[in-house]
């Protein structure tokens, strides 16, 4: 918490408030790529194996 109010000090609060929700927003950002390339390896032909898409499921849900 003290990491936040010096933060805050040195910056302002509406910086802090800024990279807070930047932060949150790139993990929903990578599970939303996620979610497309796996769309797009569904349906269209790729040589993809099911093995990388498990590793990368695996990655994902790390995120989250």
């Amino acid at each position: 918490m003290d990491i936040w109010l010096t933060a805050a000090g040195e910056y302002g609060i509406t910086a802090v408030i800024a990279f807070y929700l930047l932060h949150r927003m790139e993990k929903k950002l990578d599970i939303l790529i996620y979610a497309v390339q796996n769309w797009s390896h569904e349906h269209a032909a790729s040589s993809v194996s099911s093995e990388q898409l498990s590793v990368e499921d695996n990655k994902v849900k790390q995120v989250k």
